[in-house]
């Protein structure tokens, strides 16, 4: 079985490359292995909550988020990268190795030690069964 993601993007920041993003988070998704269970695409007038995107990273088992960039996610990345991975289209990397949920009640103190490519992050949480 795959690992799962989820895709993440503001329509007001993608604009344009609105269709765009959503094709790069798919193709990224298939090629690093990962199985896209949804994309969410927020709009200007509607962005989509913390509460609502934690709920289906935790419904669908995500094991990550990804998302065009930081900016999509504005200062929620910490409280994303809580619960799953967070990998941007512009970084294409995942966190390191040793990279596990934490409970939500638990602190985040940010990934210790460099970021890894997808590729290997992949593998790790296949090996994980995620």
């Amino acid at each position: 079985m795959k690992p799962k993601v989820v895709g993440y993007l503001r329509r007001d920041i993608s604009g344009q490359r609105t269709r765009r993003h959503e094709m790069e988070i798919r193709a990224l998704a298939k090629a690093s292995g990962f199985d896209l269970a949804r994309t969410l695409v927020a709009g200007p007038t509607a962005p989509a909550s913390l509460a609502a995107l934690l709920t289906v990273v935790g419904r669908v088992g995500a094991f990550a988020m990804i998302t065009p960039a930081l900016d999509h996610v504005e200062f929620r990345a910490d409280e994303i990268m809580a619960v799953c991975a967070l990998i941007t289209l512009e970084s294409r990397h995942a966190p390191p190795r040793g990279f596990a949920r934490r409970p939500p009640s638990a602190p985040h103190r940010g990934f210790p030690g460099r970021a890894q490519s997808i590729e290997s992050t992949s593998a790790l949480a296949s090996s994980r069964g995620r």
